[in-house]
């Protein structure tokens, strides 16, 4: 028991260290926030990595993701009876899709959907549900379909880009 003791007092001694204040006891671990003041109870501003133009020059030389129009049909029934409560028509088309997702990987759009919808059970849908609502998306955005199917393939979504095309470009420049 008495040799416990003096690990006690070496920390009660940084214990008052860290309270005399100076600099905060987390700030030699690199732990703070950066340009930040967090509030308990509001939201953290979150953002992943670099922007939009910096991904999406390095997914340019991707091929682009293609879906096919019998992908794009099941997805949009699958979208009406599970989405489309949630997400206003328009919500997730033409400049606003367009900006988020132009030249991204088809992944990341994945992702995001299989790992955080529906909001009421994240997850819960096939993943041939979620390629097949993707499909319909990009139908919605005018990203012509093909013969090739978008495959439920993880590693191969990683390897391909979402193509918006010109009729996506043209609405997300405005006409200018």
């Amino acid at each position: 028991m008495r040799a416990q003791r003096p690990l006690v007092g070496v920390a009660l001694v940084f214990s008052l260290a860290a309270c005399n204040g100076e600099k905060p006891w987390h700030d030699a671990l690199g732990a703070h926030l950066v340009h930040a003041v967090y509030q308990p109870g509001s939201p953290l501003d979150l953002r992943p990595g670099p922007g939009p133009e910096a991904v999406s020059a390095l997914n340019a030389s991707f091929p682009a993701a293609t879906y096919s129009a019998d992908q794009a049909s099941a997805g949009k029934q699958v979208y009406d009876s599970t989405c489309a409560r949630c997400h206003a028509p328009g919500q997730l088309d033409g400049a606003t899709f367009s900006n988020s997702w132009k030249n991204r990987r088809l992944y990341d759009l994945y992702s995001l959907i299989s790992n955080t919808m529906p909001l009421d059970r994240p997850g819960s849908l096939t993943d041939e549900q979620y390629v097949n609502v993707i499909a319909y998306l990009l139908q919605r955005n005018q990203v012509p379909s093909a013969a090739a199917k978008l495959s439920t393939d993880t590693l191969g979504m990683k390897k391909l880009r979402i193509d918006m095309g010109g009729a996506a470009a043209a609405t997300t420049s405005g006409g200018q």
